[in-house]
C-alpha cells in the first residue's frame, strides 16, 4: 500500500511540475495544416489542425528543442523553455521548398490530440490512397482497409460502416453534403488523393455538427493550391485512367491560390475497339466512362478574411448493345448518363485567434437517365446448355424486360459555423437550411409471360411497379457544442442538435455527450453517447437500392429513423511511432423504414402420388392461401442492433531511419435486424475482418507495399429446393389475371415431347439464412522514383489478387435435368496487374 501511495504521489508531483506549448504554424499568413511538431528526445508530438493551430500539454518543466516540419516546407528546430503552470505561445513561419523524391514522408493515420473527445476517428493521410496496393488510388477503397469499414464487393467503393448501409453515411466535401460521391457507377469515388488535404472518417458517435444520418460521417477537405509558383502540377496515368492536377498562386499579386484537377477513364478508347472487333457488342456501343473536373479558388484580400470557391462538374456515361457474335443467349441494351455537379462559396472570417466563422452557400445537383432493354434466358434454366445457340430459336425460353428511369436531386444550402475559444472552453455553434427538390420517374415494361409470373408472386409486385413523384421540401438544423477542460486530464463535450424535417413535418432534438481522459501523455480513454435521426429521401434510397413511395400522403405518418450510439475506446502510444487503439461499440436502431405489407394471396400446389412430377398431371390444381403482399408504401416497421470490438495497431515513419509503416486491424462485429417478429442478420453482417497494410521504403527511389484482407463472409439467402412455377392467367381477357395454373413448356430440342412443368428456385420464408465463403485477397505494389528532364517521376506496378483467389460475389441457381438444384458461383476480381506513372512539374 505504501508503494502504491508513493507512485500516486509521484505522478501528481510530476504533473504539477509541467507546462504547455501552443501556437500556430503558417506560411505568408496562411495556415499550414497537419504540420508535424516533435519535442526532440521525448515522446511528445502533435500535428497542427486544419487552421494551423497546435497545443502540447503536460510537458515536464525544462529546456527542449522542438522541431516543426511539413511536406514541401523547410524544417525548423527552435529552443523552448517550459516552466511550471505556464503556457508558452510559439508561432512559427515555415518557408516552402521544392519536394525531393527521397524525402517523401509517410505518416499513415494521423495522431489525435488528447483534448479531442471524438471516438472512432480515422484521420487518413491522402498519400496512403496513392500508394496503397489494390486501392486504385481511391480514398474510399483505402478507408475499406480500416477497422469497422467494409466493402460490399470488389466492384464497389461504397462504405459499409459498423453494421449500417451506405445510405446511413453522411458524405461532406468542403462543408457541402454530397448525395452521390461515386464515379464509374460505384467503382471509384469522387475524391482525388492528389487534390485532397484532409480525410476524416468518424465511424460512430459523431458530434452534433453532423446530422441526418444514423451511422457515420466522412468529412473531406480538398486542399488549396500551392502559393510557391505561378503554375505547377502533377500528372498521373495508368492503363485505364488518367488525372491531372494544375495549381498555382493567384495572378496580379492577389493573395491566395487556385487548383484544378481532372480525371477521365479511357476504357472506351482502349478496350472498346477490341470488343467491337470481336463482335461481342454492337458498333454503336460506348463503354462505361466518366470525366470529372474539380476546382478550388482561394482569395485572401484582407487580414482575417478568406473566400473559397469550390466547383465540380462530372459525368458518367454508358451505351451498350449486345452484338450478334456473342455466345450467350441473352441480349441487353443500356443507355445511361449521370451528372453530378457542385458549386459553393465560403467566407472564412478570423479576426483573432479566438474567433473563427465560416459562412457557406452551396448548390448541388445529381441527375441521371437510364434506358434498359433486355431479353434474358429464363433463370430456372442452366445457361451452359444454351450457349452457342442461335438466339432466334430461343424465343420460348427468353423473358423480355425493360425500364426507363429518370431522377434529379437538387439542393440549395446555406450554413453558418462558428468557433469561439474562451478560457478552457471551445464553443462551436451552427445553423443551416437545405432547399431540396427530388424528381423520380420509374416506368417498367414486362412481356406477357413475365407479367403472369409476377402476378403469381405478389411479393414482387411492389418491386416492379411504376413510380412518378416530384418532392419539394426543406431541412432546418441548429447545433451547439462545448468542449471544456475539467482539469489537466479530463475533457468533456456536451452537445445538442435540433432538426426540422419538412418532409415529415416533425422536429427532433438530439443530445450527445463525449469525454476524453488522459491517464498520461501516451494513453487516452474516450467515451461517447449520442442520439441520431435520419429523414427519408429518394437520394438516400439510391444507396439503399430500394424503391419506396415518399409522396406526402405516405410520409406524414412516418417518424424519422433513429439510432443510439454507445462507444468506448482507449488509445495508447507504445513509442513515438507505434500506437494501439481498442474500441467497443453498440448501436441501437429503431423506426427503420421497410415496405408496408398487406394481405395478399400466394398460390400453392402439391405433388400427386404415383404421377410424373415433370408433367402437369403430377401436381394438384393450384389453390390460393393467405399471404403477405409487399407495397411501395414506407412504414417504421423494423429495428436492429450492431455491436462489436475493433483493434488497430499502427506504425508511423517519424525518422530517417524508419523504413516500415502501415497498420494491422481486426474487427469482431455483429449486425442484426428485426422485422415482423423475425430476427435475421443484416445483409452486410460479417463476423471477422482482418486487414494488414505494410509499406517498406527499400531506398530513396524504391518502395514496396502489400495489403492482405480477410472477411468471414456476408450473409446470403440460400434456397431450400425447387417448386413448380405458378402463373396467373387472364382467362376472360379483362386485363386482370384470375386463373392460377402451373406453367409448362416444351423441351428444347425435342418439339414432339409433351410439355413439361417449369420449375423455379424455392427460397421459402428463410431470409439471409446462410453465408458466403470467406473472402481473402493479397495485393502488392512497387513504386520506383526517378528524376530526369528536371522532373520528379514515379513509376508503379500494382497487382490485385496476387494468388488469384476466386472470391464469390453471389450465386446463380438453376434447375438440372434430373430436377435437382444446381448452383454456379459468380466471382470478383481475378489477378489483375496495372502499370502507371505520375510526374510532378
Amino acid at each position: 500500500m505504501k508503494t502504491i501511495l508513493i507512485i500516486i504521489l509521484s505522478s501528481i508531483t510530476i504533473y504539477s511540475q509541467s507546462g504547455s506549448i501552443k501556437g500556430r504554424v503558417t506560411e505568408d499568413s496562411f495556415p499550414i495544416p497537419f504540420a508535424n511538431i516533435v519535442i526532440l528526445n521525448t515522446n511528445f508530438g502533435e500535428a497542427t489542425d486544419e487552421d494551423g493551430f497546435y497545443e502540447l500539454n503536460n510537458i515536464p518543466t525544462g529546456n527542449y528543442s522542438i522541431r516543426f516540419s511539413a511536406i514541401g516546407f523547410e524544417t525548423k528546430i527552435l529552443p523552448v523553455q517550459v516552466d511550471q503552470n505556464v503556457t508558452v505561445e510559439l508561432d512559427v513561419k515555415l518557408k516552402s521548398i521544392a519536394i525531393e523524391v527521397a524525402t517523401v514522408e509517410v505518416t499513415g493515420i494521423r495522431q489525435q490530440e488528447q483534448r479531442d473527445t471524438r471516438t472512432s476517428l480515422i484521420d487518413l493521410n491522402p498519400r496512403d490512397a496513392k500508394v496503397l496496393p489494390g486501392a486504385v488510388e481511391d480514398v474510399f477503397r483505402t478507408l475499406q482497409t480500416l477497422p469497422g469499414v467494409l466493402a460490399p464487393n470488389d466492384f464497389s467503393s461504397q462504405l459499409i460502416v459498423r453494421g449500417s448501409g451506405p445510405d446511413q453515411n453522411l458524405i461532406v466535401l468542403d462543408d457541402v453534403e454530397v448525395f452521390n460521391p461515386y464515379r464509374l457507377y460505384g467503382v471509384i469515388s469522387m475524391f482525388n488523393p492528389d487534390a485532397v488535404e484532409q480525410v476524416n472518417l468518424i465511424s460512430g458517435g459523431f458530434p452534433s455538427m453532423y446530422g441526418d444520418r444514423l451511422s457515420a460521417v466522412l468529412d473531406v477537405t480538398n486542399r488549396e493550391g500551392s502559393t510557391k509558383k505561378t503554375l505547377t502540377g502533377n500528372l498521373n496515368a495508368s492503363i485505364v485512367d488518367a488525372n491531372l492536377v494544375l495549381e498555382g498562386k493567384n495572378p496580379f499579386d492577389l493573395r491566395g491560390s487556385w487548383l484544378i484537377n481532372s480525371r477521365r477513364t479511357y476504357y472506351d478508347l482502349i478496350i472498346e475497339p477490341f470488343v467491337k472487333n470481336a463482335g461481342l457488342v454492337d458498333e454503336n456501343t460506348s463503354f462505361p466512362n466518366f470525366y470529372d473536373i474539380q476546382g478550388k479558388f482561394v482569395v485572401g484580400p484582407y487580414k482575417g478574411h478568406k473566400f473559397l470557391f469550390t466547383g465540380i462538374i462530372s459525368r458518367d456515361g454508358v451505351d451498350v448493345v449486345s452484338g450478334e457474335e456473342r455466345n450467350t443467349p441473352d441480349s441487353i441494351g443500356v443507355y445511361n448518363f449521370i451528372n453530378n455537379n457542385v458549386a459553393s462559396l465560403a467566407w472564412h472570417y478570423a479576426p483573432s485567434k479566438k474567433f473563427f466563422n465560416k459562412l457557406i452557400a452551396s448548390w448541388y445537383i445529381n441527375e441521371g437517365l437510364t434506358d434498359f432493354d433486355s431479353r434474358v434466358l429464363d433463370p430456372s434454366l442452366n445457361r451452359d446448355n444454351f450457349e452457342e445457340i442461335i438466339p432466334d430459336t430461343l424465343a420460348p425460353y427468353l423473358l423480355s424486360f425493360s425500364f426507363n428511369a429518370k431522377f434529379k436531386y437538387r439542393k440549395y444550402s446555406i450554413d453558418d459555423k462558428l468557433t469561439y475559444l474562451w478560457k478552457d472552453h471551445i464553443f462551436e455553434a451552427g445553423a443551416g437550411v437545405d432547399f431540396l427538390q427530388s424528381v423520380t420517374d420509374f416506368e417498367f415494361n414486362l412481356d406477357p409471360q413475365l407479367k403472369s409470373i409476377i402476378s403469381g408472386n405478389p411479393q414482387f409486385n411492389a418491386v416492379l411497379s411504376d413510380l412518378k413523384d416530384v418532392l419539394n421540401y426543406r431541412r432546418y438544423r441548429v447545433y451547439l457544442q462545448n468542449n471544456f477542460k475539467v482539469n489537466s486530464l479530463l475533457f468533456i463535450q456536451p452537445s445538442l442538435r435540433f432538426d426540422y424535417y419538412d418532409i415529415l413535418e416533425k422536429a427532433y432534438f438530439a443530445p450527445r455527450i463525449s469525454l476524453s481522459y488522459a491517464f498520461d501523455q501516451l494513453t487516452t480513454l474516450r467515451l461517447v453517447w449520442g442520439l441520431y435521426y435520419q429523414s427519408p429521401g429518394y437520394e438516400k434510397l439510391r444507396d439503399r437500392e430500394a424503391l419506396l413511395d415518399l409522396r406526402k400522403e405516405y410520409t406524414r405518418g412516418l417518424n424519422a429513423e433513429r439510432a443510439i450510439h454507445y462507444v468506448a475506446g482507449i488509445e495508447r502510444w507504445l513509442s513515438n511511432e507505434w500506437s494501439i487503439k481498442l474500441e467497443g461499440y453498440y448501436k441501437d436502431f429503431d423506426d427503420l423504414y421497410i415496405q408496408k405489407r398487406v394481405t395478399g394471396t400466394r398460390f400453392f400446389t402439391e405433388p400427386v402420388p404415383g404421377k410424373d412430377p415433370r408433367l402437369i398431371e403430377g401436381w394438384t390444381r393450384p389453390v390460393g392461401v393467405v399471404s403477405d403482399s409487399a407495397t411501395q408504401v414506407p412504414i417504421n416497421g423494423s429495428f436492429g442492433e450492431a455491436y462489436g470490438f475493433e483493434l488497430l495497431l499502427s506504425k508511423k515513419n517519424r525518422s530517417d531511419d524508419s523504413k516500415i509503416s502501415g497498420w494491422i486491424s481486426y474487427s469482431l462485429a455483429y449486425a442484426n435486424r428485426y422485422e415482423n417478429g423475425v430476427k435475421y442478420p443484416f445483409r452486410f453482417d460479417q463476423r471477422h475482418t482482418i486487414n494488414i497494410v505494410l509499406n517498406y521504403q527499400v531506398s530513396s527511389w524504391f518502395e514496396v507495399g502489400l495489403r492482405w484482407q480477410y472477411g468471414s463472409g456476408f450473409a446470403i439467402s440460400e434456397p431450400i429446393g425447387i417448386k413448380p412455377r405458378i402463373i396467373n392467367v387472364d382467362t376472360n381477357l379483362d386485363g386482370v389475371p384470375d386463373s392460377p395454373t402451373i406453367a409448362t413448356r416444351r423441351v428444347f430440342g425435342n418439339p414432339n415431347a409433351d410439355p413439361q412443368v417449369v420449375y423455379d428456385v424455392d427460397f421459402g420464408e428463410n431470409k439471409l439464412n446462410s453465408r458466403k465463403p470467406a473472402y481473402h485477397r493479397l495485393d502488392l505494389r512497387a513504386n520506383f522514383a526517378a528524376r530526369f528532364w528536371n522532373l520528379d517521376w514515379i513509376f508503379y506496378l500494382d497487382v490485385i489478387n496476387v494468388y488469384n483467389r476466386k472470391n464469390v460475389i453471389g450465386y446463380d441457381y438453376y434447375i438440372t435435368e434430373d430436377l435437382t438444384l444446381g448452383r454456379e458461383a459468380n466471382n470478383m476480381f481475378p489477378i489483375l496487374p496495372t502499370l502507371g506513372f505520375s510526374v510532378k512539374f
